[in-house]
This record gives structure tokens, C-alpha cells and sequence, in this order.
């Protein structure tokens, strides 16, 4: 499948996503191209649930899906 370098990101800085793996809900921090996978690449804050704490994380763009309560 060709890559569209063109494109626009999926998500912008603000929006809140999910993980696919964990389904948990993220807010997303900033967003660049990726160096080594044609995709782009998120910084993320992990909103944890307490006791756990928030933490952040990069994460590429096929490894998100959108925020839906």
C-alpha cells in the first residue's frame, strides 16, 4: 500500500484518542513525522485512572483509534 506523504495528521494537539491495545484514553501532546515508519508519530499523555498516575508516551498513528465515551 503506497504511503500519501501529503496527507494531514489524523489527530491534532488537543484531541483526546485511545489506544488500541489498552483502550485507554490519551490526550495528544504533539505530533511529527515519523523518522524510520511512514506515519506519523504522537506524543501522548495517558490519562490513568487513579491510583496509577499519568504518564506520557510516543506512539504511531496505526496504533490509535478515535475517543468515543
Amino acid at each position: 500500500m503506497p504511503v500519501d506523504r501529503n496527507r494531514p495528521a489524523k489527530y491534532e494537539v488537543g484531541d483526546t484518542v485511545r489506544l488500541k491495545a489498552t483502550r485507554q484514553p490519551a490526550k495528544v501532546l504533539e505530533v511529527r513525522r515519523a523518522e524510520f515508519i511512514p506515519d506519523y508519530v504522537y506524543k501522548l499523555r495517558i490519562l490513568a485512572e487513579p491510583p496509577a498516575r499519568p504518564y506520557n508516551l510516543s506512539v504511531p498513528e496505526h496504533d490509535l483509534t478515535d475517543y468515543e465515551d
